[in-house]
């Protein structure tokens, strides 16, 4: 008996020792791992920001192709959702709660019976391609879970690893930049009706000479201000930036305009500030894809008018334009933008 009474008071001393050790353990567990692919960040960004793409380099769908798997919300961006279900792999969801083009994606984790975890890629771009950072973090409450999150890594560094893998087998096995402008090109470069859905948008407007740096100087501004604005106001990205033609022309030497943003929530501004909070247009446009330098858009807009007259279709509002690609990795030849003019 006294020996089980000193077995009894060691392991108390050992699980007190350890209770104790466990206040001065990190709150958080983190790892990431990086990999760089020969892609454009925009590619890169444009195939991480759809969420149904996950199982297509998953490591934990290679795992258990056969769970249970569900795809819901927007196919891009923000609301992006997969829920999962399976022997292995557990029971839990995975949603897209930040997009930041060509820089950043946040997704939020929530494991059966688990408090939230969060994922991110982060791009970062080379002259050769695109560094991806592939990272998680998860709070850690009690003492097991400290003691845990000291083992994250040996848990899930390998499938990390071979998840960044996968995604740089499969983004580079996609067609490069200037392939896929071709092919957008030769598929879409042609007037087309669709019905568009209003977006909650954030604006500024101008007014300048219309002269290709004086354009591009205001508008780098104007979505700089933009972009201030979000960050201060903690708002999320909820598209590619664009422009509303409001007035002017080359003939008349001046172009009137707002740089917009699109953001995921409804925004509170100030009446006096020049930043302006309003819903996009909804209802029937006729879009085209223009591939190129913004100052070549003269031959697309002919195009885009012609294609109205020819249908008897009637104007509805101001024509806007959408800047897909990222001028700042993209080759100009090969940007992409989406015209559109509003119809009734």
């Amino acid at each position: 008996m006294a020996f089980l009474r000193k077995l009894l008071m060691f392991f108390a001393i050992v699980i007190g020792i350890l209770f104790v050790v466990s206040f001065f353990l990190p709150k958080e567990a983190s790892i990431n791992r990086s990999v760089v692919i020969k892609a454009s960040s925009a590619q890169v960004f444009d195939y991480l920001n759809k969420a149904k793409n996950f199982n297509e380099w998953s490591p934990w769908f290679e795992m258990e192709p056969e769970g249970k798997y569900e795809f819901s919300g927007p196919e891009i961006g923000i609301g992006g959702k997969l829920a999962w279900e399976g022997e292995k792999t557990g029971k839990g969801t995975q949603e897209i709660i930040e997009s930041n083009p060509y820089q950043n994606i946040r997704s939020e984790l929530i494991f059966d019976g688990q408090p939230p975890a969060y994922a991110a890629y982060d791009l970062e771009p080379l002259n050769d391609g695109t560094k991806v950072t592939w990272s998680f973090k998860v709070d850690l409450n009690g003492p097991i879970d400290k003691y845990m999150g000291l083992m994250i890594d040996s848990f899930v560094g390998d499938m990390y690893e071979a998840g960044l893998k996968n995604l740089k087998a499969k983004v580079e096995s996609l067609p490069k930049q200037a392939e896929l402008a071709i092919q957008v090109d030769s598929i879409e470069h042609k007037p087309e009706l669709v019905t568009v859905d209003a977006q909650a948008l954030l604006y500024v407007s101008n007014k300048v000479d219309f002269d290709a740096d004086k354009i591009s100087q205001a508008m780098a501004q104007d979505y700089a201000k933009l972009i201030g604005f979000m960050a201060e106001k903690q708002l999320n990205f909820a598209g590619p930036p664009l422009a509303i033609t409001t007035g002017g022309s080359p003939e008349e030497g001046f172009w009137a305009f707002e740089a917009a943003m699109p953001i995921d929530i409804p925004a509170e501004v100030d009446d006096a500030s020049e930043i302006k909070f309003k819903q996009s247009y909804s209802g029937k446009a006729v879009k085209l894809v223009h591939i190129g330098s913004y100052m070549s858009m003269s031959a697309s807009y002919e195009k885009l008018a012609k294609y109205v007259a020819d249908n008897g279709l009637e104007m509805n509002g101001n024509v806007w334009e959408q800047y897909i690609s990222d001028p700042g990795v993209t080759a100009e030849k090969d940007l992409i933008t989406h015209l559109y003019f509003p119809v009734k």
